[in-house]
């Protein structure tokens, strides 16, 4: 079988394939994260490009590897922006030097742990509530991808 070129597209198949993950948990990252937006063709089929599988190996990478949750990634991108995932997630071939990543990296906060060591206790009590609420809607989610699924 031939090797597409770095710069190819790819199908949501080859995407899954190269992350090892299933179909299905691509399709719930794109409901997650709003930069997360493939192209699609004819009867709705994906096409990722190449800056979308980067954008993706980033978030695998804080996932997987780092040990966020779903609420701490959208937390990083709402607070330092797709850019700074894509520079801190160890995917871009063109890094200066290993210094400069392990700085970006040591910039990630793990804001689930954040929020447990709040100082405020009314702080606490709200962010807790949200986090509580995300959480909940998080699974009900992949609840909703399990079902259809296996059915």
């Amino acid at each position: 079988m031939n090797e597409k070129t770095e710069d190819a597209f790819k199908t949501i198949s080859e995407v899954s394939g190269e992350l090892n993950i299933p179909q299905h948990v691509l399709r719930f990252w794109e409901k997650k994260f709003k930069h997360i937006k493939p192209m699609t063709r004819g009867g709705g089929r994906r096409l990722y490009r190449p800056e979308d599988v980067e954008l993706l190996k980033a978030i695998h990478n804080l996932l997987y590897t780092e040990m966020y949750t779903i609420s701490g990634v959208q937390k990083i991108f709402k607070d330092k922006g797709k850019n700074f995932i894509l520079d801190s997630g160890g995917t871009r071939e063109n890094k200066n030097t290993v210094d400069q990543t392990n700085q970006g990296k040591s910039e990630i906060h793990n804001h689930t742990a954040d929020l447990f060591s709040s100082q405020n206790p009314e702080r606490l009590g709200s962010e807790f509530k949200i986090f509580l609420n995300d959480s909940i809607s998080e699974l009900e989610s992949l609840k909703e991808i399990l079902q259809r699924s296996y059915h």
